[in-house]
């Protein structure tokens, strides 16, 4: 970028969409650092994709807010009000030439946010929004530019109804498209995911019209033979450090303060070999998609969910994200009956389980427990 950047040409710098992580705390602490960095880029226009309300549109407008990201969207709205959550398009000025710079995101995309789940936002089709919105567009621009946060095959479908749009910036896409590409008079670009490949367009541009006359497309590829910048180095290094101590804050609420160092969780497999009934009735359960639950909702790395939905928490050599412990997840045979290498067979093992289901099913999490009701449903 710093090569780039002198070589003092007109420059446009644009992404479309999916900047944020995945939908857990860890994550959105990684995501406010990746803003920070991105923000001192200077990008004229970010489209939005549904990771980037991943936790809630509140947290969206702070990292704009903060680090001067500018995301553009044209066809996302609030639900309640229907007002749309950005602003529809951003006009930049580069080399005499006006870009209007705008984005569109697939309706069939499910967002969901960690915050508060689904139904938030509506999505407009994306077809008609853009037809509505490109004539007023071009009244104020030469150059209209799409930031396309539909993939490869939406986006070809899109443009070839659509006219008015002269360069298009594909989003959620998995492949680069790494030579000169043409859709209904609209140069097409896409660079991989994950931020692997940063695409580059050398665009002869005609000033009067803002026609794209000419293209050279080129890929860099971010592989381990890419120098790290000394300076994003440190702060990545930096970060990483403050990353553990946010994780080990959290953990701390729940020491590892039970059991004992000697004994072993063996896992459900383990009670399959002798217990093949009784497993197979709990993997009928939800006990056994507790932690799979957690993933769906965001909180797969949360102290006060792990803590219910794994085996051995707050146990010594109970569950963690490191191997092997991490194969603990869900509510296994040894969450409630204790560890499979001191396994009692004078019936302590029964009144140990039925004791420990109050551990989690209490008054805040399980207001409506009621022992004989959810014995029913997982019954061995």
């Amino acid at each position: 970028m710093d090569k780039v950047w002198q070589e003092n040409k007109p420059l446009l710098q644009v992404d479309a969409g999916d900047l944020f992580g995945p939908r857990n705390q860890n994550e959105r602490e990684q995501t406010r650092f990746l803003c920070e960095v991105l923000g001192t880029f200077g990008m004229d226009a970010i489209g939005l994709g549904e990771q980037d309300l991943n936790y809630g549109v509140d947290f969206l407008r702070e990292m704009m807010t903060k680090n001067n990201l500018p995301f553009v969207n044209a066809n996302v709205r609030d639900a309640k009000t229907g007002e749309l959550l950005l602003p529809a398009y951003r006009i930049v000025e580069r080399g005499g030439i006006k870009y209007g710079i705008t984005s569109v995101m697939d309706p069939a995309e499910q967002i969901m946010t960690l915050t508060g789940g689904e139904g938030l936002f509506k999505v407009d089709d994306p077809a008609a929004t853009l037809n509505e919105l490109l004539p007023r567009l071009r009244k104020e621009c030469e150059s209209v530019v799409l930031l396309s946060h539909l993939g490869e095959t939406g986006t070809e479908t899109l443009l070839k109804d659509l006219k008015g749009v002269d360069i298009c910036v594909i989003g959620h896409t998995f492949r680069n498209i790494e030579t000169e590409r043409i859709i209904n008079d609209t140069a097409v670009f896409g660079s991989s995911y994950e931020g692997r490949f940063l695409g580059k367009a050398d665009l002869f541009i005609e000033v009067q019209t803002g026609r794209v006359m000419a293209i050279d497309v080129g890929m860099i590829d971010f592989d381990e033979k890419m120098p790290d910048d000394p300076e994003v180095l440190a702060k990545v290094e930096k970060f990483k450090t403050d990353l553990v101590a946010f994780k080990d804050a959290k953990r701390a609420a729940y020491p590892r303060v039970y059991g004992s160092d000697k004994e072993q969780f063996l896992g459900d497999r383990t009670c399959f070999n002798c217990h093949e009934d009784a497993w197979k009735k709990y993997a009928e359960t939800g006990h056994r998609r507790a932690f799979t639950s957690l993933r769906g909702d965001g909180q797969s790395t949360e102290p006060d969910c792990l803590v219910c939905h794994t085996t051995g928490y707050q146990y010594k050599n109970g569950y963690s994200d490191e191997r092997p412990f991490n194969s603990l997840v869900n509510v296994q045979c040894e969450a409630c009956h204790g560890y499979g290498t001191s396994h009692a067979r004078d019936g302590k093992w029964r009144l140990q389980a039925r004791n420990s289901c109050v551990a989690c099913h209490d008054k805040a999490n399980s207001p409506g427990f009621d022992y004989a009701t959810y014995w029913e449903k997982i019954k061995h």
